[in-house]
């Protein structure tokens, strides 16, 4: 078929160039296949549709110039109705070596996830609504409480085998909160003591060796920007400590914590700057990593956090720091909004925001947002054209590391907080 208005006849190799630009053209979006198989969906689990026959091979005329004549590349498209955990996402073509493409994420279901438990233990609209958080890839935190630098290896070993389901190829993921002490303890320059950080040390390389050859995404000691009250010295050389040997696993990717859009440093100082988190991230091995994390406890909205990421990007960029991406928590940004903004419950701190009391109710209250993806620039995200562009480029996915579910972000007190989350999103159910 010839563009309208070309003349009828062109040199033979005029037309293959055409036709191959057009054929390229309708791939857009779509990239080799995955050997990695679908999901078994949970016997619990809502239904979902089958999958789609495997797209047919393309033309010879889109073959890479260094393939072999009788190779062919095998496309799928990006199957909308599939989540992550279900079905891999090709990577977008802006992304190619994206991470988190092209494979499963997978689901822990054991005791450690508090949501796993009370959505088996539930029935009817308690379970579908519940099934929302549950069903869903999440990042497990682990710390000093999960176990000595003795215990930890076992610890992860388990928690991988259970949600990959023993397949090295599907992603899990964790949160390591080690640091201790951390947060507001830390401010004024306490550091931990001699043989504290060496059990840091212990910890980190226990837990590493024991994600062997796992596909796994990091993310590495939320809150950070406490980082600028500690005792610098000390808590980089842990933290770089951690980046290089979380890093050296073959398939494990290092997030180093950058804080969100409206927070890069503790006290703040002024509005939040990328270049100060920048300045963050350059003194804690951002070199070692994949890239950086954002929103892990604060609740900014996709576009804002997306835009703010790439400020950061092209930062380090320009300090020689070069090819770093970065993840965007969307667990607790249903409803975007700065901190200020934000109307605690209970404890008076803004760490528990008020849940929102329905799909319309969005006055300074928390509720789930995007549910976790490595296809980023869907148009159903809403994200504006140039941000969509941004995330296709710079962000490896939408995550959920932080837990808006538990109280205070870090316990379990029943799942009414887990409910009324579920209920007052406006994104659809697994």
């Amino acid at each position: 078929m010839r563009s309208p208005g070309a003349p009828v006849r062109r040199p033979l190799a005029t037309l293959v160039a055409v036709l191959a630009t057009v054929a390229l053209a309708g791939c857009a979006e779509q990239e080799p296949g995955s050997a990695e198989p679908a999901a078994a969906v949970p016997s619990t689990a809502p239904p979902t549709t089958a999958a789609p026959t495997p797209a047919p091979a393309p033309p010879a005329a889109e073959q890479p110039k260094t393939a072999l004549p009788h190779v062919q590349r095998t496309q799928r498209p990006y199957v909308r109705d599939k989540e992550v955990w279900q079905k891999a996402q090709p990577a977008h073509l802006q992304n190619l070596k994206n991470p988190l493409a092209e494979r499963r994420w997978g689901v822990y279901q054991g005791d450690l996830e508090q949501t796993w438990r009370a959505y088996e233990s539930a029935g009817g609209e308690t379970k579908r609504l519940l099934g929302k958080i549950a069903l869903r890839p999440k990042s497990l935190w682990m710390g000093d409480w999960s176990g000595s630098p003795d215990q930890i290896g076992s610890v992860v070993r388990e928690y991988v085998e259970n949600a990959s389901g023993g397949n090295p190829k599907v992603l899990v993921q964790l949160a390591i909160f080690r640091m201790n002490p951390w947060e507001h303890a830390v401010c004024g320059g306490r550091a931990p003591s001699g043989g504290a950080q060496d059990e840091y040390r212990r910890w980190i390389a226990n837990a590493a060796r024991a994600l062997g050859r796992q596909h796994a995404a990091i993310i590495l000691q939320p809150d950070l920007p406490f980082w600028w009250c500690s005792n610098r010295a000390v808590t980089s050389s842990l933290i770089k400590y951690a980046v290089k040997t979380f890093s050296a696993q073959p398939h494990t990717s290092v997030y180093l914590d950058a804080g969100a859009a409206d927070w890069s440093s503790t006290p703040q100082v002024g509005a939040p700057r990328a270049s100060q988190a920048a300045d963050l991230l350059m003194a804690n091995g951002i070199e070692d990593a994949r890239g950086f994390a954002l929103n892990a406890t604060h609740y900014v909205g996709t576009e804002e956090s997306v835009a703010y990421g790439a400020d950061l990007v092209r930062i380090l960029r320009e300090r020689g720091v070069k090819g770093v991406h970065f993840v965007v928590d969307t667990a607790q940004n249903g409803n975007g909004m700065m901190w200020p903004e934000v109307e605690a419950q209970g404890a008076r701190v803004n760490d528990n925001a008020r849940v929102c009391g329905s799909t319309s109710d969005r006055r300074g209250c928390v509720t789930l947002g995007i549910p976790p993806t490595s296809r980023v620039g869907d148009e159903r995200w809403g994200l504006s054209k140039e941000t969509s562009r941004e995330a296709k480029k710079y962000v490896d996915g939408f995550l959920w590391f932080a837990r808006p579910w538990l109280f205070m972000q870090a316990n379990w007190r029943g799942h009414d907080r887990a409910l009324a989350m579920a209920g007052s999103t406006s994104w659809f159910a697994p």
